[in-house]
Order: C-alpha cells, then sequence, then structure tokens
C-alpha cells in the first residue's frame, strides 16, 4: 500500500520537475569538467568589446580563456549589462564575471573576488581645449560615466564623496562608455569619467578633439567574481592567473591588447541596438493596421526612419493606449510613439523628445447636428479615445472652464474607430479626437458626419522615453533632427497625412447588391479575410497547446488531491495542489494573462505567455474535472482490484481511470471549448487573434456588424467541430457498455 502510494507521488513529482525543467531551467554551480558560464559587458575596450566575428573579445576574454585552458575548463563568454552582471551571478545565471570589475566592499557582500589581474586609474576625458584639469574642476558641470562603473561612483555627490560635492552636477549615466564619448563630441556633456585603458584608446580614436587627464585620487584593482561561497572556482581561478603569470602567457596578452603592439584596432561595436516601441494602432494616420496585419501609418515610419538614421532597430508592439506610459515605466518598452500629446502630467512619468507634430482637437458630429462648438456639448453624451486630451478636455471638472455642465456623460472607448461607430449609430452626440484621425474619420463615412476645429486645444505630439533615459533620447532628438534637415520627414507628412486615402466602398440602391458591396469591402478590398484567416491560425494554436498544457496539469493535480483521501487526512501535496486550484479559480483569466505577460515575460513572448497563462489555467477546472470522474467510480472497484493481488498504481491504471475517463469525457470537452472562447481575450497583450482580426476589421471599415458576425460564426463552426469530435469519442468509449 505505502509502496504503490510513495510510486504514484514520485510519478506526479517527476512530471512537475520535468516541466519545472521545461519553462524555468536553473544553472548549477560550475564543476571541474564543467563549462564555465562567464558574464561581461562588451562595452569597455580594450578589456572587452565585440570583435569581427561579433563575439566578445579583449584583454579579459583573452584571460579568462586562458586561465580556462590552465585548469581544464570550458569558457562560454555571455554578453550583457554591466548593471546585470552581479545579479546574474547571485541567481546563478554565471559563474563567474570579467568586465574590468573593480574590487569594492560593496560588492564583496554580494560576491567573492579572485586574486586582482590589473591595477587601473580612473582618468577624465575632456574637448582638446577644455581647461578642467582634475575631478575637482568638474563640479557643477554635466559628467558622463558607464553606469555602475567606479567612474559612476566618484562623479555621484554624496556624503562620502569628497572631491564631488556640488550637489548640482549633473551624471549622465550610459550603457556604453562609447555613448558616453559620442555625447561629449556633440557637446551634451563637459567630461567622462572611465578607467585609463578604455580612455586612452577613446582618445587615439578622436585624435586632436580630446584630450586625457589622469585622476590621482582614485587606483583601483580589477578581479575576477564568483558567486558567494563557490570556494570551489574561486581556486580554480587563482590557480590558472598564477600559472599564465608564470608562464609568461599574461604578459603577452597585456602586450597584445593594452601595450598597443598590434596594428589592429578594436572592432567597434557591431551589435544593432533593437529599441521596442509601443505603440496603439487604433489613431489613423498616425497609427493603424496595415494590409500586412502589421502596425503603420505615419507615427511608425517616423520612428523607423529615426532609427535607420541613428543606427538602431525597431521593434513595434502594438497595446492600449493607457497602457502605453506604464509599460515605459516597468521598462516593457524603451519608447511609445503613438500620437502621444505632451503634458506636464505625463511629464511626471516619462521624458519627452522635441515635439514631431502640432495638432488641434476637433469635434465630430453627425452631418444634421447643430453643433458648432465645444461649449455646446454641455450636457450632451461625448465619445472619446479614454486617456487621450480628448478625453480630458470633455470631462468636467473645476478646471475645465469649458465643459461645466456635471450632466454630461462622457463615454470613453479603447478605440478612436469604436467612439465613430457610436457616433453613426445614435449613441452619442459628438466624437472630440485629433485633427487628423478625425479628417479620417469624417473622409471614410463621407455623407454622414462633418467636423469642426475646436480653438482652445492646441497640443505637441512627441515621443516618450522612460524617465531618466537620457541616452535613448538623445539618438531619438538627434535622428529627428536629421530626417527633417534630409527632407524625409517632410515626404513622410505628404504620404501619410496630407496625401491619406482611404479605400472607397462601391454604392448600390439594390439591397442586395449593396450587401454585396458591404461583403467585398470588409472582407476583400481591405484584405479582412487574411486578417481573419491569420487570426484563426493563432486561436487555434494557442488553444491547442494551452489544452495539452491544462490537461497533463490537471491530472498531476488531481492525483495530489486524491491523496487525502486515501490517507484520510490533508496532505502536503493535498494543500499544494488545493492553494493551486484555489488560485487560479478565484482570479480572473484576465489579470493572469496580463500578469504573465506584463510582469514575467516583461511584454516580450505574447504568444507563450498566452499559452502557458491559459494552460495553467485550464489545469486548475481540469483536475477537479479528472479528480470528480475517479471518485465517481464505485469504491468496490478499487477493493475488487486489490483483491486480485493488483497494486494501488495497477488497480488505477487498468481499472479505475479507463471508467473515470469515460465519466470525465464531456466535462473535458466542455473545457476545451471554453478555452477555446476565453482566447479571445489575448488581444490585450498584442496578439492578433480572431476576434483581435475582427476588431482591426471594424477600425478599418467601420462597420462593426459583418466583421462581428463573421467572427461569431467561426467560433461557432469551431465549437460544433469539437462537439462533434467529442460525441464520436464519447461513442467509442461507450461501446463496451452495450455487449
Amino acid at each position: 500500500m505505502k509502496k504503490s502510494t510513495t510510486r504514484v507521488l514520485a510519478m506526479c513529482l517527476a512530471c512537475l520537475a520535468v516541466l519545472g525543467g521545461m519553462f524555468f531551467p536553473v544553472s548549477s554551480p560550475a564543476k571541474a569538467t564543467d563549462v564555465i558560464t562567464v558574464g561581461t559587458n562588451a562595452e569597455f575596450p580594450p578589456f572587452e568589446y565585440i570583435g569581427n566575428d561579433g563575439e566578445p573579445d579583449g584583454f579579459d576574454m583573452a584571460v579568462i580563456k586562458a586561465i580556462g585552458e590552465a585548469e581544464g575548463f570550458e569558457v562560454k563568454i555571455t554578453n550583457m549589462e554591466f548593471k546585470s552582471l552581479i545579479a546574474s551571478l547571485s541567481t546563478g545565471s554565471l559563474d563567474a564575471v570579467i568586465a574590468g570589475m573593480t574590487v569594492t566592499d560593496e560588492r564583496r557582500q554580494s560576491v567573492d573576488f579572485s586574486d586582482s589581474y590589473y591595477t587601473a586609474k580612473q582618468c577624465i576625458v575632456v574637448p582638446a581645449d577644455s581647461d578642467v584639469t582634475s575631478l575637482a574642476d568638474l563640479n557643477g558641470k554635466k559628467i558622463a560615466v558607464q553606469e555602475g562603473t567606479t567612474g559612476d561612483l566618484l562623479c555621484t555627490p554624496a556624503e562620502d564623496n569628497e572631491v564631488i560635492t556640488d550637489a548640482s552636477t549633473e551624471v549622465k549615466r550610459f550603457k556604453k562608455g562609447t555613448d558616453a564619448v559620442v555625447t561629449l563630441n556633440n557637446g551634451g556633456v563637459d567630461a567622462v569619467v572611465i578607467d585609463k585603458n578604455p580612455a586612452e584608446t577613446f582618445v587615439a580614436n578622436n585624435e586632436g578633439k580630446l584630450k586625457m587627464i589622469e585622476d590621482e585620487t582614485s587606483t583601483e584593482e580589477y578581479a575576477i567574481a564568483v558567486k558567494k561561497g563557490d570556494a570551489e572556482l574561486l581556486e580554480k581561478i587563482n590557480s590558472g592567473l598564477a600559472k599564465i603569470k608564470e608562464d609568461g602567457t599574461f604578459d603577452k596578452l597585456v602586450a597584445e591588447y593594452i601595450g598597443g603592439e598590434t596594428e589592429e584596432e578594436p572592432a567597434e561595436d557591431t551589435e544593432k541596438l533593437v529599441v521596442n516601441v509601443g505603440t496603439n494602432a487604433e489613431f489613423p494616420p498616425f497609427e493603424y493596421m496595415g494590409d500586412n496585419g502589421e502596425p503603420d501609418g505615419f507615427d511608425m515610419a517616423v520612428i523607423k526612419a529615426i532609427g535607420e538614421a541613428e543606427g538602431f532597430e525597431v521593434k513595434i508592439t502594438n497595446m492600449e493606449f493607457k497602457s502605453l506610459i506604464a509599460s515605459l515605466s516597468t521598462g516593457s518598452l524603451d519608447a511609445v510613439i503613438a500620437g502621444m500629446t505632451v503634458t506636464d502630467e505625463r511629464k511626471q512619468s516619462v521624458d519627452f523628445s522635441d515635439s514631431y507634430y502640432t495638432a488641434t482637437q476637433c469635434i465630430v458630429v453627425a452631418k444634421d447636428s447643430d453643433v458648432t462648438s465645444l461649449a455646446d456639448l454641455n450636457g450632451k453624451k461625448i465619445a472619446v479615445q479614454e486617456g487621450t486630451t480628448g478625453d480630458l478636455l470633455c470631462t468636467p471638472g473645476e478646471d475645465n472652464d469649458v465643459i461645466t455642465d456635471e450632466n454630461t456623460e462622457v463615454k470613453r472607448f479603447k478605440k478612436g474607430t469604436d467612439a465613430i461607430v457610436s457616433l453613426n449609430n445614435g449613441g452619442v452626440d459628438a466624437v472630440v479626437i485629433d485633427k487628423n484621425p478625425a479628417e479620417n474619420f469624417v473622409a471614410s463615412n463621407s455623407g454622414k458626419l462633418k467636423l469642426m476645429e475646436d480653438d482652445t486645444s492646441t497640443e505637441e505630439y512627441a515621443i516618450a522615453v522612460k524617465k531618466g533615459d537620457t541616452e535613448l533620447l538623445e539618438k531619438i532628438n538627434s535622428g529627428l533632427a536629421k530626417i527633417k534637415e534630409d527632407g524625409t520627414f517632410d515626404a513622410l507628412v505628404a504620404q501619410y497625412i496630407e496625401d491619406n486615402t482611404s479605400t472607397e466602398k462601391e454604392a448600390s440602391d439594390n439591397i442586395v447588391q449593396e450587401f454585396i458591396n458591404n461583403l467585398k469591402y470588409v472582407f476583400v478590398d481591405t484584405n479582412g479575410y487574411q486578417l481573419m484567416a491569420k487570426g484563426l491560425g493563432v486561436t487555434i494554436g494557442i488553444s491547442i497547446c494551452a489544452g495539452i498544457l491544462g490537461i497533463v496539469l490537471g491530472f498531476i493535480l488531481a492525483l495530489m488531491k486524491l491523496t487525502e483521501t486515501r490517507k484520510k487526512r490533508k496532505t502536503v501535496m493535498s494543500r499544494i495542489a488545493g492553494a493551486y486550484i484555489d488560485i487560479i479559480r478565484g482570479t480572473p483569466s484576465m489579470v493572469q494573462l496580463l500578469i504573465m505577460f506584463m510582469v514575467i515575460f516583461r511584454s516580450r513572448y505574447a504568444v507563450v505567455a498566452a499559452i502557458l497563462s491559459f494552460g495553467i489555467n485550464s489545469g486548475a477546472y481540469v483536475a477537479e474535472n479528472i479528480r470528480a470522474g475517479i471518485l465517481a467510480v464505485d469504491v468496490g472497484q478499487m477493493e475488487g482490484g486489490r483483491s486480485l493481488g493488483f497494486t494501488y498504481g495497477e488497480t488505477m491504471r487498468y481499472i479505475i481511470l479507463p471508467q473515470a475517463i469515460k465519466n470525465v469525457i464531456p466535462a473535458l470537452g466542455n473545457e476545451m471549448i471554453t478555452l477555446v472562447k476565453e482566447t479571445s481575450i489575448v488581444g490585450y497583450v498584442a496578439i492578433v487573434d480572431l476576434t483581435k482580426a475582427g476588431d482591426f476589421i471594424v477600425s478599418r471599415t467601420y462597420q462593426a456588424f459583418l466583421p462581428l458576425i463573421a467572427v461569431a460564426i467561426v467560433y461557432y463552426i469551431l465549437v460544433k467541430i469539437m462537439t462533434k469530435i467529442l460525441a464520436v469519442i464519447e461513442r467509442r468509449l461507450r461501446q463496451s457498455d452495450n455487449r
């Protein structure tokens, strides 16, 4: 009895371990024959930089590889931001770190250091005509540093800083020393404080423009860091370091990389920066969904042109407008371009680039409306896109001098298109929105709507970045200036705004012909059928993967929960399963999806986040279905199996589970059908599924009936197919009951 119980629980734990290993791999401490994962930050020449082959190179890379060769272990290099190195070491993602890292008392609290392999000084890099002669001269000036380095600590005014004492001193932190020097060349800072060897490299590469001043107040030791307490690896590194110093290898590497005996200059960083830009593609002509199902429009063209001018790649993420600033603040996005107005309130959360467009608010009303100004909307129903300037302008409040009637009803929509649809349907009296999308809406609803400009509000559009991200902000402003200067910006204005056209729908007085024209316009002329076909594939794919994951998790959880039935008391396993089921069933699937996507995956890998979220959610319900099916089998079946000499596991496998499966098939089928329909919310995490595809068609055609009915029909067909398959399975399983 006890052996069989242990066997079943061991199988459950093994399954959980396999699943855990799939999604959350854990690094183990390095052994003698292991590959040692070494972290670095390849932005610190000549110690570390990206070589001609696109891989990290430099003095430090050569040193750690030589140590590995001397001690018989292989080195795997991982390049990441400097400030993330110690955290990755502490969590076990890295085994060691070599990155021109200074030994400090503060860092010793988190990691253990090897013997020192290099002694360095801090230096000041300034323009050739600068009058700065020492670190003290930088008080009250703008200083650039590489974040997290000794230069950063040395230049930050604090109680324990005896040199930089002026609180008005502005320290600009960059991820790369190269970017700090570029900013110095562009006049953005007065000086760069950095280690001596990279400083010499920067000055040599900018001959005649820059000069270097050594700072005598700071001498530092570089060492290799390992995880706190990893004495085995530390001993190997110290042993290897001693060997390569003794046999002359270390001196050769110093001569090659630092002594400057080679003619070849360190290669420039060939790794292209990827900037994750958020938008809300419901604001034509600034942003909308293109024919290929990807975000398009004036804003998309502008940010891509800026990226091309500044040498970075742009990755667009489409999401709700109200989620953009929050995603920017949490680091899920690097920048936002979405026809976003610069306001004092938003400036508290983000930093804005230079303005790239000036817009005014407009009122869109029915053709026969008597509304002539914003003041006429007092006491009426007004539609706005939530979180926009129109929303603020129409909400009655103490600071609103125009809309003063508290009876004014403001209806907030996630999309401007939905607001227009509501106006066409008579749900509101007016829509207040920016001028260019308003013109687009009126042109697309010719004969039905008219537009009036409101002179009370003029606003500037700008690109938002995370508060304090001066490095990216300078790149964006620089790129924006370049495309304005070379004529690219004017060409984009002419293409997307001045010459913006929409697909015209053929009109007919014949009802049948008009219906056919509508079908053609909605699904053919605007490529609606392609969007729906892609969306259907995404819906089916997510549903199948999540369903399989849910069944596996549900089976494991059901067996864990059943341990309390056998033991006649709660067990550790049953408590874990019970807590899982209670939490998952007690929280909305929407919240679970957003947590998985925005918190755990940080707005990346949306499809994976959706599969895991729905699979984990489904597992809780499947577990209870399976448990109920097993308990529904007469207890005498278990007793009979045991009396025949079967173990508990054999009885479950050959007698109980076959009967239980017959009992739970209808419930599992219903759960799978529910899962397919629940996936309709994945549009909130920027996945274009079937429902989101229908939503995009509405936003492009301003017709809600046909797209939404089409989506409903496709879901209905899917459910009918699943129901038929379920019925066939049930009939086959019940055949033995009729014998």
